[in-house]
């Protein structure tokens, strides 16, 4: 498909996070410099946040058949955007006092940032899964940023081994669910509940495997023990982001999700 401009100013947000993270790998590779990679960070952030103006005024639209850019991702991109900032101004302080290397978290921040924006921008079962794992991977190693702390270390074996485990049932289930529907957009996958294929034991068994991955994520009864655990032991800052941009973001893609193919409307559930 054609890239157009128009598609590169919906896309703006996404790629100057990108472009962020490029440079501030890049700047700790050249130079360790706490100060200056925190402030590379912050006007990124700042940057893709003004961003969305331009993205408004371009209108909603299909960027790709995997990412939809409207009102409603907009709003979850700037908040994700607001509580990854957040999470980069309270962890410079607690950064100047940490004795190992500073630079990386800025960098992890950043990329869980970038899955956020994804998140919020999917219309499509991969890009929805891509995005859960782009925001969760750098999680493990922000969790055990402490790692000379016991507990800090013990929280990200913790939320790596069930995180693993949750993404395993979340991809089975869209395994069963394409299995059955043939498509794995949320459009598609609405038209298919439309049509009564919610009867189908696959596709209520692929539903079911993902509800308990994303509950998993969004820390969802009874889904919900590995947390307090892992807030306890991970970094305060990390907690923050932890609790603020990871759950907005997959709470996000979840509700499009669940707009567009309304599982609970169905009369097999019932």
């Amino acid at each position: 498909m054609t890239i157009t401009p128009q598609n590169l100013i919906a896309l703006l947000p996404l790629l100057i996070v990108g472009l962020t993270v490029v440079v501030v790998m890049l700047s700790i590779a050249w130079r360790r410099n706490h100060f200056l990679n925190a402030t590379l960070s912050v006007i990124g952030l700042n940057a893709a946040l003004v961003s969305l103006w331009f993205v408004g005024q371009a209108g909603a639209m299909d960027v790709t058949p995997l990412m939809r850019v409207d009102g409603f991702a907009m709003l979850y991109t700037g908040l994700v955007l607001l509580a990854s900032l957040a999470t980069c101004t309270f962890a410079y302080p607690w950064l100047e006092g940490y004795n190992d290397n500073k630079d990386e978290f800025y960098l992890l921040v950043l990329i869980a940032a970038l899955g956020g924006i994804l998140l919020a921008n999917a219309n499509h079962l991969a890009s929805l899964f891509l995005g859960i794992e782009l925001i969760s991977l750098p999680l493990f190693g922000l969790v055990g940023y402490a790692f000379r702390q016991k507990r800090s270390l013990e929280a990200s074996i913790k939320y790596t081994i069930l995180s693993a485990a949750a993404s395993s049932f979340l991809l089975f289930g869209m395994a069963l669910v394409y299995a059955q529907s043939g498509d794995l957009s949320f459009v598609a996958l609405g038209k298919n509940l439309g049509d009564g294929m919610l009867n189908e034991p696959l596709l209520l068994a692929g539903f079911g495997l993902m509800i308990v991955g994303l509950g998993f994520k969004l820390s969802l009864v009874p889904f919900h023990l590995w947390t307090p655990d892992v807030y306890q032991g991970a970094p305060a800052p990390v907690s923050t982001f932890l609790a603020t941009a990871s759950k907005i973001a997959i709470f996000g893609v979840v509700m499009r999700l669940f707009l567009y193919a309304p599982v609970g409307d169905s009369e097999a559930i019932r």
